[in-house]
């Protein structure tokens, strides 16, 4: 199976986001400085202790229980009022007794009618209750005191001391909170219950009456355990185990200070997160695939900028892969300076990187590099707690606008005194901001001078390698390349002076309206050197090249004609290649002249040869047309440069109604189709052609002749 084309264009180039993350997470100490072996509260620090990444420091089980019942205490027991209890009671009692008088009646066991009510009674107390009087006497009596019990008593067993100290008192819908000591519990009940024995029974029917009481009370206060309890364990479970939560880049204790009872914990709990037991391993492991995925994340910014604006870098796995690596060294850099001087981030290279970029493609793109560096650098723990995104991001933001366009060596000086002058401001700042000390300061101001000249000497070093690794071309190869001693000038020079003399004209017209319009003006003036050079195979061809030689034409079909002036594109494109030109030098060759016909012996091939005419392509220049703004100026310059040489009188008028005519013609065949240029900027190149050529073909001042100089007539008298 294999992947869509798009996913896997995109896919692959996805992939250096995170390899960029990866290596910046390798790059960085996991803690910076070494972590003490053992920390004891009230002991000073020696150095800073900054969380590498987030951690939970959880609570002892000691703790847990104690707060959990702490919590558990918080919670009232709740006492309901059972006030059908006591009516209960009272009917038990009542028939129990009705019982006990059927089987005297009948003359049965009194033993075994009590047995079946529930009540299990020994032999004095079935003699106690043989007789009728006795009988009547505790059913009375017990009635009485278990009627009284409706008042609200506890159960059995349960003292006014287990519920708590307060109870919430639950009668029907309505609740209030009463102490707990002011419930009656069944003792008081069996106190106020023997004073009425006491006053309504015999002496020895004492011992039966409160046996009697306790087989039929009920309680009319009700305890409701399970309730409270299922409250409480809520409560219990509802304790937080977490002692303290630690960001990751949180200063967990600075360096000379006293470490309290929670950074001491802290500081164990840390240890273990990086260092022991399986738990640890997996939140070390989750968290650097989150610290990776977050930079990987603002890689992808870049990458999708790249994308959307500067398509042909997106494209080139060479210039993304120039950004990985400059992202990459810069990444180690840091790493490096975080172990040794972590408070110094105005020795990070981000310029050195910036530079570079700025040289190899444009000073937007390593803008943004610039605020990628500055965030990826600044997120690290290492460096929390400085003002590092900030400052590297000025840093970073000077060498990128300072160094657009380098065309002298001596540009590099006036970059290193911006970025030395924006890293002093930022040391001035962020010394008035923490109150730093002017040493401090003046400390800070020359280490980011010595940064600034290192980066600039690291990216003039590098330059070469990278330029040819990209097959970019710098400002500085387009400046090599047009000096007129390169092998290829000095040929067209010395060998085809007239292609010579018609490509530097057009140079002069194609930089100057290319600087009009914004365009790559030292791009068009080298082009253009270099456009015509296929003409150096056979010059004697070539109507410039001639002089007062014979026109090889002459003795030649138009066919034949056309096909040697149709080859010179591809000589062109073979020196070009064993010159080793860069790409977008040699894009002038086959772009300058596009389609267009060879018009001059297709006419001719009309009248003399028309079975050539068969293969019309043959008579047209193989292209394909211009596709950059240089190239199409490249062009219309062509052709304007060589139709104004057979102009008997270039005024500027003539000059301006043949430039229109010219430019005219090129738009209507087509040839700028696939040219980004606006009809704007076409206005403004016809504007700047005609300012250029009628200052070229200006009236001359006649010099006497016994001065050295000559006047219009001079040639009329030689020739008389």
């Amino acid at each position: 199976m294999t992947l869509p084309r798009g996913l896997l264009f995109h896919g692959v180039r996805a992939l250096l986001a995170p390899a960029v993350a990866l290596v910046a997470w390798l790059s960085f100490p996991e803690i910076p400085g070494d972590l003490p072996s053992s920390i004891e509260a009230g002991a000073v620090a020696s150095a800073d202790i900054i969380a590498p990444r987030g951690f939970v420091v959880g609570k002892t089980d000691v703790e847990r229980t104690r707060e959990a019942e702490d919590l558990a205490a918080t919670v009232k027991a709740v006492v309901r009022v059972n006030g059908g209890g006591a009516d209960s009671a009272v009917a038990d009692a009542a028939h129990f007794f009705a019982a006990l008088d059927s089987a005297a009646a009948l003359g049965a066991p009194l033993g075994d009618a009590a047995k079946a009510r529930g009540v299990a009674l020994d032999s004095a107390e079935l003699r106690e209750l043989a007789g009728p009087h006795a009988r009547a006497r505790l059913r009375r009596a017990v009635a009485a005191a278990l009627r009284g019990a409706g008042t609200g008593f506890l159960a059995p067993g349960v003292t006014t001391s287990e519920p708590g100290r307060e109870v919430v008192l639950r009668a029907g819908a309505s609740e209030r909170v009463v102490p707990a000591e002011s419930l009656p519990s069944f003792s008081d009940f069996l106190e106020v219950a023997g004073q009425q024995q006491a006053a309504g029974t015999a002496g020895g029917e004492e011992l039966l009456y409160v046996r009697l009481l306790g087989a039929f009370f009920r309680p009319t206060l009700a305890y409701e355990r399970a309730e409270t309890e299922q409250r409480r364990n809520e409560m219990r479970r509802s304790v937080d185990t977490v002692f303290a939560v630690v960001r990751g880049g949180e200063k967990i204790i600075g360096a000379h200070e006293v470490i309290t009872h929670a950074a001491a914990r802290k500081i164990d709990a840390l240890r273990h997160e990086l260092r022991g037991g399986p738990l640890g391993r997996v939140a070390g492991v989750l968290a650097a695939l989150g610290a990776i995925g977050l930079q990987a994340l603002i890689l992808a910014v870049f990458g999708v900028f790249c994308a959307f604006h500067r398509r042909p870098l997106y494209r080139s796995y060479r210039a993304l892969g120039t950004f990985a690596a400059g992202f990459a060294v810069t990444l180690v850099g840091a790493g490096l300076l975080a172990r040794w001087a972590p408070d110094r981030p105005e020795l990070i290279p981000v310029a050195f990187a910036v530079m570079l970029f700025t040289m190899l493609f444009d000073s937007r793109v390593a803008l943004l590099a610039a605020a990628v560096l500055a965030a990826l650098i600044g997120f690290q723990p290492a460096f929390a707690g400085t003002h590092a995104i900030a400052v590297l991001f000025v840093g970073g933001a000077a060498a990128a606008l300072s160094l657009q366009a380098i065309r002298r060596r001596t540009q590099v000086y006036g970059s290193i005194a911006v970025v030395t002058a924006v890293y002093a401001l930022a040391a001035l700042l962020d010394g008035l901001a923490t109150g730093g000390p002017v040493g401090a300061v003046a400390r800070g101001a020359a280490l980011g001078a010595g940064n600034a000249v290192f980066s600039a000497m690291l990216a003039m070093l590098v330059l070469p390698l990278a330029e040819g690794f990209t097959h970019c071309t710098t400002e500085l190869t387009l400046l090599e390349l047009s000096d007129p001693n390169r092998p290829l000038l000095r040929r067209l020079a010395t060998d085809a002076p007239g292609t010579y003399a018609h490509s530097v004209a057009m140079a002069n017209l194609c930089e100057a309206a290319c600087n009009a319009i914004g365009a790559n003006g030292l791009l068009a003036r080298v082009g253009c050197y270099y456009h015509d050079i296929g003409k150096l195979v056979r010059p004697q061809y070539f109507v410039e090249n001639l002089g007062h030689a014979k026109n090889p034409h002459d003795h030649l079909k138009p066919s034949q004609s056309a096909a040697v002036i149709r080859r010179h594109v591809e000589d062109g494109l073979r020196l070009a290649e064993e010159a080793r030109l860069p790409q977008v030098v040699r894009a002038f060759i086959p772009e300058h002249h596009g389609t267009a016909p060879i018009t001059f012996f297709l006419e001719r091939a009309r009248e003399s040869e028309p079975q050539a005419l068969e293969r019309e392509e043959a008579f047209h220049y193989p292209g394909p047309g211009p596709q950059s703004v240089e190239t199409a100026v490249a062009l219309l310059a062509d052709a304007v440069e060589a139709a104004l040489r057979v102009l008997d009188e270039p005024t500027p008028e003539t000059v301006h109604d043949a430039i229109e005519h010219l430019v005219a013609a090129r738009l209507e065949s087509g040839q700028l189709r696939g040219a980004p240029l606006t009809l704007r900027q076409i206005e403004v190149v016809k504007q700047e052609f005609v300012r250029s050529l009628a200052g070229m073909y200006h009236d001359r001042l006649d010099y006497p002749e016994d001065a050295g100089g000559i006047t219009a007539d001079w040639e009329i008298d030689r020739h008389a």
